[in-house]
């Protein structure tokens, strides 16, 4: 059922595709890249209709997957009802005075539980005992029918397989056209979700080049002084990396869940408010409700006032490394998280979480030695831990 999703997914995928390519050129160059092979793979409807006429919704297997496991199954059917038939009328037919009965299954077979003191009133095999549990025994006109029901069962199951060997036989035909399926839904789906998350943020599209090749920016404020300068000329500086107003994305993510989450809570009490209002409801609770809320809509404006301050990051293209100091809970390691974490962002096709215009050189390898290094059983001091790691 889970190849039949894949390839009907992908076939109501084509249609969209398609519709969205009609729309305009421009989404029609956009589009053709990414979703170019996806157009031209065949699903096969042949192979889709094999299993819908074998395997129900469920996962289990159909009684029209072959004449012969529907007999089969007909046949256990039968047993069954013939067996609940005979163990009713043995009950009905025991002096329950001193015990009580009932149908019980064990290991697949039918027999007949009874707790109390008093003996069956019929012949019969014990299969387990016990002072709570009662006592487990199988009538010995029942054996024959159990046995017979256990083999019909051992025929359906079987059948079942068989008719699962005949359907992967089947599959294994496609298995390539299905694995090229898998393979372009999930590249077109992780291209999805990076749009989805460059747009739930608002990022901007990074400038991502190789620091080797030229990049032709004009020195058009090079001697100016940075707080002389204004954001049109900084942008025209030859940056190494610029990434104005950035955000760590899970310090943004947590306030923005933060701000969310106490907006709905604002929304629900509002309307449990007004509800109860309606309905002439307990009062002194609706003062309590009214209290509640408040305090949340203190809570939304403390949130929206108190939004994650951004970093802004400017590095001259001569500069080889950077020293960020200052006092602890200052911010330094997060924001050396930022620019880490903006960068493996930009390789991997996201959006930054920054002002326009964003310009990051490809780096090759990404690497933090975050935390304190020290060992006294090295001899090692705090720095030179950092200096060893680093190394």
């Amino acid at each position: 059922m889970a190849v039949v999703s894949l390839m009907l997914f992908v076939e109501s995928l084509q249609v969209t595709i398609r519709a969205a390519m009609k729309q305009d050129e421009d989404s029609h160059n956009l589009l053709l890249p990414l979703t170019e092979t996806i157009l031209d793979a065949v699903v096969s409807k042949l192979l889709v209709k094999s299993i819908q006429d074998v395997i129900d919704d469920d996962g289990s297997v159909k009684d029209t997957a072959s004449p012969e496991l529907r007999r089969y199954r007909d046949q256990v059917q039968a047993l069954e009802s013939r067996l609940c038939q005979l163990m009713d009328k043995l009950i009905r037919n025991a002096d329950n005075e001193a015990s009580l009965s009932e149908v019980s299954i064990v290991n697949g077979r039918c027999c007949i539980k009874i707790t109390g003191d008093k003996s069956s009133s019929f012949d019969g095999l014990l299969l387990s005992s016990g002072s709570d549990a009662g006592s487990m025994i199988e009538p010995i006109i029942a054996v024959p029918l159990n046995d017979e029901l256990q083999g019909a069962r051992a025929l359906v199951v079987r059948a079942e397989l068989e008719a699962l060997s005949k359907l992967t036989d089947k599959i294994l035909l496609e298995l390539d056209n299905i694995q090229i399926l898998m393979q372009e839904t999930v590249t077109l789906d992780k291209v999805t979700a990076r749009a989805r998350y460059s747009i739930a943020y608002d990022g901007t599209l990074p400038d991502l080049y190789l620091p080797n090749i030229e990049h032709g920016i004009v020195n058009a404020a090079k001697d100016e002084p940075a707080s002389t300068t204004s954001s049109a000329q900084l942008t025209k500086r030859p940056w190494k990396l610029f990434i104005p107003n950035a955000y760590h994305p899970l310090l943004l993510q947590q306030h923005q869940e933060n701000l969310r989450r106490t907006k709905k809570d604002v929304a629900s009490a509002t309307a449990e408010i007004r509800r109860r209002r309606i309905y002439g409801q307990d009062i002194a609770e609706e003062d309590q409700l009214a209290s509640e809320l408040d305090f949340m809509k203190i809570r939304v404006s403390e949130l929206e006032r108190n939004h994650p301050i951004p970093v802004d990051f400017m590095i001259a293209e001569e500069t080889t490394v950077l020293v960020i100091t200052g006092p602890n809970t200052g911010g330094k390691t997060i924001s050396l998280k930022t620019v880490g974490l903006a960068s493996l962002m930009a390789k991997i096709g996201l959006y930054i979480l920054a002002s326009e215009p964003v310009k990051i050189p490809w780096f090759d390898a990404v690497y933090a030695d975050i935390g304190d290094e020290q060992s006294l059983t090295q001899s090692l001091s705090t720095f030179s831990g950092h200096l060893k790691q680093i190394g």
